[in-house]
């Protein structure tokens, strides 16, 4: 690996010890992709306009409170990283990115296809700085071909990638899921190429240009579906709204549940769980008939479960080996005791927004478990290490640099 980044050193060791990441990324995808890296030992440099990253002005805010470091975007997906400033649109903030790409390893960006190369910095022009570069551009539809120079967002990600085409019910509009899942798979995806690149180099391979498009990595969970129609010239309908067997989320007095069978459960069992005995004549319980009274059969188990609670249900399914699953609320997973007892969530201490439990370890490794470092960098929070410290500018160039607004 290359030499210790300025103002990098001194990092915990981890799986990804002495990896040298810089992060030019604004959006979730690549700071994301980034986080990861940091999360398992690389030591991760945070580069971001003067005036913050876009993802420092995306809601929701702490407290409601619209400040730059108070996004909960911008403080979880900036974990375990340090932070500068820098203006790639001056020539000296480029020249400041090329000095600073000679001591890494890794860069890590999301602008528009072409942009850095329209100020120098595309991957050609950086790799003859640092002939091992890899460079991880996550963007929505990737570097080249005919869609590659539209704009995306996380819905269109959701519709180009065809997901949303089997998500729903039938004779209703598709849907999309809740959250930002395309934009955490580009990351998760960019994280995984990074790091077998890296393996790669480890194995005498050299530097590489890493291209992720968040619209495959979508189209890739579809790989079932897409298999149907070249294979039977069949695709993957949606669910029906009612009839279905009880295989949809159901209301109960305290919340939703989804109920299927299998799981080594028997029919009596199941009927056992609802509690009502007209669930056990032949119609029903015969699986051939059950199809042919879907609707009737979904009404009875509606109504029965109006009557219950979901945590009485999910002990007793558990006994019964039924295949059953909670609806959690955002405050029944943050104090979900499954989740609890694997440290999913840690607390980590931001001097702005202070403590705050936030969701942190995605996986483990035996002999490098996941570590908590720092909270996610105040803007421009290690511009002096970096600059000063790292590079060995003076403090009067320092000064300099700041009136010129190059960082």
């Amino acid at each position: 690996m290359t030499a210790n980044a300025p103002g990098l050193t001194g990092m915990p060791p981890g799986v990804l010890g002495g990896v040298k990441v810089l992060d030019l990324s604004e959006d979730i995808a690549g700071s994301f992709c980034a986080r990861l890296l940091a999360d398992y030992g690389a030591d991760v440099l945070k580069l971001e306009p003067p005036g913050g990253a876009a993802l420092r002005r995306m809601g929701p805010f702490h407290e409601d409170d619209p400040h730059p470091e108070k996004s909960l975007f911008n403080l979880v997906l900036n974990l375990n990283k340090k932070g500068a400033t820098v203006n790639l649109e001056t020539t000296t903030g480029q020249a400041i990115l090329k000095e600073l790409v000679k001591h890494i390893d890794v860069l890590v960006e999301s602008f528009h296809p072409g942009y850095l190369e329209s100020l120098g910095l595309g991957y050609d022009a950086l790799q003859e700085i640092n002939p091992s570069l890899v460079m991880t551009s996550i963007t929505p539809f990737g570097q080249d071909g005919p869609y590659s120079q539209f704009l995306g967002e996380e819905i269109v990600s959701y519709a180009m990638g065809m997901i949303m085409s089997i998500s729903g019910s039938q004779g209703r509009e598709p849907l999309k899921h809740g959250g930002f899942q395309s934009q955490q798979e580009g990351g998760l995806n960019g994280a995984a190429a990074t790091a077998i690149c890296l393996f790669g180099m480890e194995n005498g391979c050299g530097g590489q240009h890493i291209d992720v498009s968040i619209m495959e990595c979508v189209a890739s969970t579809m790989m079932a579906t897409q298999t149907m129609y070249p294979f039977m010239g069949g695709t993957q309908h949606r669910r029906r709204a009612v009839g279905q067997n009880f295989t949809f989320p159901m209301p109960c007095a305290d919340g939703w549940v989804i109920v299927q069978t299998g799981g080594g459960a028997t029919w009596e069992n199941i009927v056992n769980l609802f509690q009502d005995p007209k669930l056990l004549e032949p119609r029903f319980s015969n699986t051939d008939e059950r199809a042919e009274s879907g609707e009737e059969m979904d009404q009875i188990m509606v109504d029965a479960l109006s009557r219950l609670n979901k945590w009485d249900l999910f002990a007793k399914a558990a006994e019964a080996r039924i295949l059953f699953g909670l609806v959690q609320t955002p405050m029944e997973l943050a104090e979900c005791p499954q989740l609890e007892s694997r440290e999913f969530f840690r607390e980590v201490d931001h001097p702005v927004i202070g403590k705050i439990k936030v969701p942190a370890v995605l996986f483990n490794y035996s002999e490098a478990p996941y570590q908590l470092r720092f909270p996610a960098p105040t803007l421009g929070q290690h511009n002096q290490e970096i600059y000063v410290d790292g590079l060995g500018y003076s403090q009067e160039d320092f000064c300099r640099l700041r009136q010129l607004n190059a960082i």
